[in-house]
């Protein structure tokens, strides 16, 4: 009997249809998959990631045939009618305040001015920027965003975020980014593990779209049916 006979049994019809919707939805989504997937090498400092982070692969290259690729800030903020794909255009991150979390009056000064800055696109070229100046933590904050906006529950586990410094070309303590901006990020610390969660995929108004795999995926955790 073969696996896929072996699970067919085992699973109720409840289960079964799960299955069988789970399946659909990665069929229906090749394509998206597909071009998350070249977001994310396209992000990288040489457009080139090893197995280790693109499994199934020894090396994967991706050029861009000189296509403009655009962030998912720059495609909101470009159907809103505040970007118009110009370069260092300067584009608001989006922000959430926690219940009773307020910024320091000196921080708050300082991000109203950060907002104010270009934004530099995570697919652009970086290496004119001072490591040190805030132009560069701009580009830092939009490369995380863009990368939870990627993922399919816009949330990872911050110590694999941090795995991928050296080829995303991210700053030794890109971790403090997270702690600097709490309107954007939110940490959370569960079984001893710290996820990093993207705050504008969660709130109602989200212009970033429910992947439909998180449909299934929420079937799955509670359970229907198995």
């Amino acid at each position: 009997m073969t696996s896929a006979a072996v699970q067919a049994k085992a699973l109720t019809p409840e289960a079964a249809e799960i299955d069988r919707e789970e399946k659909m939805v990665f069929k229906e989504g090749k394509e998206d998959l597909k071009d998350r997937l070249k977001r994310f090498v396209l992000m990288s400092k040489g457009k080139v990631l090893p197995l280790k982070i693109i499994k199934g692969m020894a090396w994967m290259t991706i050029e861009s045939n000189g296509e403009k690729v655009l962030s998912t800030m720059q495609r909101n903020a470009m159907e809103n009618g505040v970007y118009f794909g110009g370069t260092l255009e300067g584009i608001e991150f989006p922000l959430f305040p926690s219940k009773g979390l307020r910024l320091r009056r000196k921080i708050e000064s300082w991000l109203n001015e950060f907002q104010k800055l270009p934004y530099v696109s995570p697919y652009e070229d970086f290496s004119h920027l001072d490591p040190d100046s805030d132009f560069a933590e701009k580009r830092v904050v939009g490369i995380l965003h863009e990368l939870l906006s990627l993922f399919v529950e816009h949330s990872a586990e911050r110590k694999k975020l941090l795995c991928l410094k050296k080829y995303f070309g991210l700053p030794q303590k890109v971790h403090k980014a997270f702690e600097r901006h709490p309107h954007m990020f939110y940490l959370s610390f569960k079984n001893k593990t710290c996820t990093a969660i993207l705050k504008e995929a969660h709130c109602g108004n989200s212009s970033i779209e429910r992947h439909p795999l998180l449909v299934v995926r929420k079937k799955y955790k509670a359970g229907k049916g198995i």
